[in-house]
């Protein structure tokens, strides 16, 4: 126990050296304002997409969902003709896996009676238009009172790259 006490004081009898001490002091103060100084901003992810254009006049709720990688490929179904049940359709367009694909969903909201026709383009790039990278038309959809499922489309951008920004039309008539 003395053997600790006669370090400790040993300890405190040393000079510190009044240039370390202000070295100290200065590393302090710049890191005080470093710290003071730094701004930490929320980025919010986004879809890829600076636009969507939506026109309806058949009475379907159209959500676009965003952009997605293809995984799997398939082939296209896009043009089937169908009744809208009361569960989902999905119909896609020729799908290749590592390409880029937007998922949009229509829904029959309010449930009417009728027949549709659904077209989508999608366009990236600079420009007044940008680039046509897919325009698929869909097959006759017909719905009925009943009719509340929901169609989701699949669309294969055809590109692995894309430039900015993406632009999505979806017309249902």
């Amino acid at each position: 126990m003395s053997n600790l006490r006669v370090r400790l004081s040993q300890l405190t009898n040393k000079k510190v050296p009044a240039l370390a001490l202000v070295v100290v002091a200065m590393l302090g103060m710049v890191a005080g304002v470093l710290a003071a100084s730094i701004t930490v901003n929320q980025v919010t992810p986004n879809t890829g997409e600076i636009g969507t254009y939506h026109t309806n006049t058949g009475g379907f709720t159209v959500t676009d969902t965003g952009l997605s990688i293809a995984a799997n490929s398939a082939s296209t179904n896009a043009t089937s003709t169908f009744t809208i049940p009361a569960s989902s359709v999905a119909l896609n367009n020729a799908l290749t896996p590592g390409h880029w694909m937007d998922v949009v969903t229509f829904l029959n909201s309010p449930a009417a009676a009728g027949t549709h026709q659904a077209t989508l383009t999608f366009r990236s790039g600079t420009g007044p238009e940008g680039s046509t990278l897919a325009t698929v038309t869909s097959g006759t959809w017909t719905t009925t009172t009943g009719s509340t499922g929901t169609v989701t489309f699949y669309v294969d951008l055809g590109v692995t790259t894309i430039a900015s920004p993406l632009t999505a039309y979806v017309s249902v008539t």
